[in-house]
């Protein structure tokens, strides 16, 4: 089964809409930069509300490995999924306050030897594949071009889960999972009324489409 991570989350109304309609991880933004950024204390009074079994996954993009740990410890955060080229291996390795994925946005500097790399050097097998565009670390509503999309998740899938994300909505995510066969998919503005407000009935048909298309898959 593909899993479901609905990404930008700043309420709890949202927060409970998502997990209702089957969301298995939330995401929440700490990059201050960001329209979705949430503070960590508002991100914990969230995550305490929580019902069972939903993986909470902290967004990171200028925070130092010390930072990123703290706000893990606070918010008691499951993953920490690290955007930029600034988290090197070191930095990397250095995230030790939740397990981590590290974000490979498929710009123009990207190639599989680089996460093969990376993998050699951290130990770190969970990767996020974002669409680039230039200055937005990630949510930028874009597409991975589908045939980059097949070699990347092909020639990566022995090395451990992918998840795909950039400018999924209920409308795409089943011809890219069809297509693509990530581990998971990930959604923000897919699925939003606007930046950092989710639409509760495009949560639940995002869902939707991707428990349907498991099902043939």
């Amino acid at each position: 089964m593909t899993k479901i991570k609905i990404c930008g989350i700043t309420n709890i109304d949202d927060a409970i809409a998502s997990c209702t309609a089957g969301a298995d991880a939330l995401g929440f933004n700490f990059s201050k930069a960001s329209p979705r950024y949430i503070q960590p204390e508002t991100a914990l009074s969230i995550i305490e509300k929580l019902p069972p079994f939903i993986s909470c996954v902290g967004v990171f993009v200028e925070q130092e490995p010390h930072e990123v740990n703290q706000i893990c410890n606070l918010c008691r955060l499951d993953l920490a999924q690290l955007h930029a080229e600034r988290y090197t291996a070191e930095k990397a390795v250095a995230v030790r306050g939740a397990k981590v994925i590290r974000v490979f946005r498929t710009g123009p500097d990207f190639t599989i030897d680089a996460v093969r790399t990376f993998a050699e050097e951290t130990g770190i097998t969970s990767f996020l594949f974002d669409a680039y565009r230039p200055g937005q670390p990630g949510g930028t509503g874009h597409l991975i071009e589908k045939q980059l999309a097949e070699i990347i998740f092909r020639q990566t899938e022995h090395i451990g889960p992918g998840i795909l994300a950039g400018g999924l909505t209920p409308e795409n995510v089943s011809n890219a999972i069809r297509l693509i066969k990530p581990y998971a998919v990930d959604t923000a503005s897919g699925v939003e009324s606007s930046p950092g407000m989710k639409d509760h009935q495009k949560v639940r048909d995002f869902v939707l489409a991707v428990h349907e298309t498991d099902k043939y898959a």
